[in-house]
């Protein structure tokens, strides 16, 4: 009797932990060359991975690429410091953060870079710390001047699910240079900093501050302007059209709040879903901001 019930017990433990584990994220970043040539980048949390070693039955490892062929591939740690092992694919535990840099081989200019931007706020992310990947960038010497964040000087791909590099009708010389676009670092993080964020323009000396992000019902924008300057703060869906005029009007050098309590012009309220803010002083855009209205 004593045997039969410790054996429920250990099937009652079995299908717990089955049940409650944490599903696997999987997020793929697709490279495509100018001649239609493609390949991808496989990025994996899952609670069976390892930081340091090589998760082969996630798809970890040397993938014997044809090196005549487009090629796309990273390294993945494995008995760190002595060696690394070329691969596609990087699988980590879901506490570890994506901090990868991309080689590339036999390509043609332009390169498209394609991802399912949804996947970073999947519903089957842990909620701790943030509950959806807010912070995701690619970082190269091409993208810290064509981007779509100047004051990051990278290319935020919680904004869009692709971007084509040089971009047509780009007559930049020297962004058509191979070696300006890899390597290229891609970061994928869960930042709980990012809450209350705040953005620092130094060649005008203003500084924004926002929080909470994401948000349900209030959030608050604090700047600062050394200099009386015409502010305008704007709501945008995704579509581009504008939901809200937060302010418009010269403002007075010094500390100022301005607070959206998630209502459009006509005073409804939002739907959740991601906006985008534009805080333009003077004429310039200052800074573009990604809110999260839950």
């Amino acid at each position: 009797m004593k045997k039969f019930i410790y054996t429920l017990f250990l099937l009652f433990l079995f299908f717990s932990v089955h049940l409650y584990a944490q599903p696997q994220w999987k997020f793929h970043v697709a490279f495509e060359d100018a001649t239609g040539a493609k390949d991808t980048i496989w990025f994996i949390w899952d609670t069976t991975a390892m930081f340091y070693g090589i998760d082969t039955t996630l798809g970890e490892g040397n993938p014997h690429m044809d090196y005549s062929q487009f090629n796309v591939w990273t390294l993945t740690w494995a008995a760190y410091p002595n060696d690394y092992d070329t691969t596609k694919v990087v699988a980590h535990p879901y506490s570890y953060s994506f901090d990868c840099t991309i080689e590339a081989i036999n390509f043609e200019l332009p390169i498209t870079i394609t991802w399912d931007s949804a996947l970073l706020h999947a519903d089957w992310l842990p909620p701790t710390p943030v509950g959806w990947v807010n912070f995701a960038r690619i970082d190269n010497d091409y993208f810290f001047l064509y981007n779509n964040n100047g004051l990051a000087h990278e290319y935020d791909m919680t904004l869009s699910d692709s971007v084509t590099a040089p971009y047509e009708g780009n007559t930049d010389p020297w962004a058509w240079q191979d070696w300006v676009h890899f390597p290229m670092d891609i970061f994928l993080i869960q930042d709980p900093t990012l809450s209350v964020d705040t953005k620092i323009d130094n060649s005008k000396n203003i500084t924004l501050k926002f929080y909470p992000n994401p948000f349900e019902k209030n959030t608050t924008f604090e700047f600062y302007l050394q200099n009386k300057s015409y502010v305008e703060l704007s709501v945008f869906n995704f579509q581009g059209k504008k939901i809200k005029n937060l302010i418009e009007k010269t403002l007075n050098s010094g500390n100022h709040t301005i607070k959206w309590n998630g209502l459009d012009h006509a005073g409804k309220p939002c739907k959740p879903a991601p906006y985008l803010v534009y805080f333009i002083v003077n004429g310039t855009s200052a800074q573009s901001i990604k809110l999260i209205k839950y």
